[in-house]
């Protein structure tokens, strides 16, 4: 089956740490004993899940599918940076509350590439910025080539977030540098598919269109009208904050 998908050798091949022996060297001596090639270029053997301290296993029944998760409303994407957040040779304990805290940290990782996006720049760069955005990708690939350290390659990710966000909240980011950011977001996700796809350009056009008009009736003293454009706003799970740049909206 997997010749017939993904060819004679395989990129990367993994599974549990107990597979590794024999089941995964039986795999090697049928394949390679087959082909005369080699099997997969690349092995990863990661190590048991626990449910709240307890090894998690289906004689136990204390496991939860993905379809599981997903039902009790967490994400996709939740599920996954959890999952990431430890390296595949350390043992992750699964909980509730890392879950949602997981969610959480998911929810500022896109609001802050929605930030950078709508950010008021001027022209240019500036090197200060230039050599945060490089140490950032050098730092992930080198965390990604020591073993697939995921933990590592958040840490590198978090490291440039709060680094832009001083230059956001300071003198602000140039053209140039917004560009740059954002690029190296894309080039993590990637790998690792944590930060999820934008919002449409219609989606958002009309929430702008919204907040303006928002604004205007706020001007204008109309506030009956500036409320409803709130209430419909909050419907929609938009967050409205003030900032020094104008009005600028989240998704909750």
């Amino acid at each position: 089956m997997s010749m017939k998908y993904l060819g004679e050798t395989l990129d990367i091949h993994a599974g549990g740490q107990d597979l590794q022996f024999p089941h995964h060297e039986n795999e090697i001596a049928q394949s390679e004993g087959s082909t005369g090639k080699l099997f997969s270029k690349y092995w990863i053997h990661s190590e048991f899940l626990k449910i709240d301290d307890v090894t998690m296993s289906k004689s136990k029944g204390n496991f939860f599918t993905f379809r599981d998760l997903c039902e009790q409303g967490y994400s996709a994407l939740a599920i996954r940076y959890l999952l990431l957040s430890v390296p595949t040779r350390k043992q992750l304990n699964f909980t509730f509350e890392g879950l949602q805290g997981a969610e959480s940290t998911v929810e500022r990782l896109r609001n802050f590439r929605s930030l950078v996006r709508a950010a008021r720049t001027a022209d240019g760069s500036e090197s200060k910025v230039a050599a945060l955005v490089a140490k950032a990708l050098a730092d992930f690939e080198s965390s990604m080539d020591d073993d697939f350290n995921t933990a590592a390659g958040l840490a590198a990710i978090h490291d440039l977030i709060r680094e832009i966000n001083t230059v956001l909240a300071g003198p602000g980011l140039k053209a140039h540098d917004r560009e740059a950011v954002l690029d190296a977001i894309a080039k993590f996700d990637s790998v690792l598919g944590i930060f999820g796809p934008e919002d449409s350009a219609d989606l958002d056009a009309e929430i702008e269109a919204l907040v303006e008009e928002r604004q205007a009736a706020r001007r204008d003293r109309n506030f009956a009208r500036s409320d409803e454009i709130r209430d419909l706003l909050a419907e929609k799970g938009i967050i409205l904050e003030d900032t020094k740049d104008g009005v600028r909206w989240k998704r909750k």
